[in-house]
């Protein structure tokens, strides 16, 4: 198996008002969803954690909106994150504030493949695996300073090689907001897109438990597909949302995924499983040979591809049916010539069955 590499924020108390050396948390493979097995095929992309306190009983997250979108330009996953905190004692409390990533490994050393986003420039080795990450306090942007984490010996693991951090200081009772935004590039495997990120760690903070968790996915990349499915699924399966509680809408070209969870305590992590478009096709046509078909399952058969591609049909029966299989994403712009060769040759051999029926 891959290690899953996520990254997460902490939160260090100081005394006295001196800013400590900077202890990141490590977490095991466990503690995260799986992520498939290493194959040639397999490009890590990186992942995202809510806020992580090594320890903290006096600051609460009392709020976190989290919006991920994806940038099909550059196969990568935009991320907006802001967060509130509160400081429930009645004391003042400075802390360092920080998030540790994972750093770009040596291919030639035998490190897991690492990919990066299509418009931005390669990480040299032992940077930080993460892209125009953006740290702000209060609206106001921060420094951030990059430097060697100090493993914390109480949990498992090694991975986290380096943290941005910045100092925060919390007068008593008061909220403070922070935003951090930053870019991932795809994580995929076998055709599969995986994006997660890491809630159980906002679950950390003061009483363990998030005020309000507002959780929001994008999706406007073409390219893939959000199976929809009745069955209960496991981290590697396409179609996999987690946590429960969401809600799912096609709005024209974007499928938008929603949370809004009060007190929320975090017994699972965000994660959506796509699939490849053209390999979705494919698996249509595996399921049942089409020599095999009535007449009614090879037009629904010959229109997939089409439906696939974001095009609305008249009938809508046809819509009706396909909705059922996956969320829609409509492409207003389509035309006969986005489809892929294999795809042209699915249709004429489809229409051809229809001829004998």
């Amino acid at each position: 198996m891959m290690n899953k590499r996520p990254s997460a924020e902490l939160a260090t108390m100081t005394s006295n008002m001196r800013i400590p050396r900077i202890i990141l948390p490590i977490i095991s493979l466990s503690a995260f969803p799986a992520l498939p097995s290493v194959g040639n095929d397999t490009a890590f992309g990186g992942t995202a954690a809510s806020p992580y306190p090594v320890h903290t009983k006096e600051i609460r997250m009392a709020s976190e909106h989290i919006t991920i979108r994806s940038e099909a330009s550059s196969s990568s996953w935009l991320y907006t994150c802001d967060f509130a905190f509160e400081n429930m004692s009645s004391d003042p409390v400075t802390i360092m504030m920080g998030m540790p990533f994972f750093t770009m490994g040596d291919e030639e050393s035998g490190d897991f493949n690492a990919v990066l986003p299509t418009d931005e420039q390669a990480v040299a080795v032992g940077k930080p695996l993460v892209w125009k990450f953006t740290a702000a306090v209060d609206g106001k942007a921060v420094r951030v300073t990059e430097g060697k984490p100090t493993i914390n010996p109480d949990l498992l693991g090694s991975d986290y090689k380096v943290a941005y951090t910045w100092p925060m200081h919390f007068p008593a009772g008061s909220t403070r907001k922070v935003r951090n935004t930053y870019k991932l590039a795809y994580t995929s495997s076998a055709g599969d897109n995986f994006l997660d990120y890491i809630l159980k760690t906002g679950g950390l903070w003061h009483n363990g438990k998030i005020g309000r968790s507002r959780l929001t996915v994008i999706l406007d990349d073409e390219r893939y597909i959000l199976p929809v499915g009745d069955k209960p699924r496991d981290a590697t399966m396409a179609g996999t949302i987690t946590p429960g509680g969401y809600k799912v809408s096609s709005k024209g070209e974007q499928v938008v995924i929603e949370w809004d969870l009060k007190n929320f305590a975090p017994s699972q992590d965000l994660q959506v499983v796509l699939r490849d478009r053209e390999l979705f096709i494919m698996d249509e046509v595996e399921r049942k040979s089409p020599a095999e078909m009535t007449r009614s399952e090879l037009r629904k058969l010959r229109n997939f591809p089409y439906a696939a591609h974001g095009y609305v049909f008249k009938d809508q029966s046809l819509r009706d049916y396909y909705a059922t299989l996956w969320y829609p994403m409509a492409n207003p712009d389509f035309k006969e010539a986005d489809l892929s060769e294999r795809s042209k040759e699915l249709i004429s051999t489809v229409k051809r069955l229809e001829a004998t029926k």
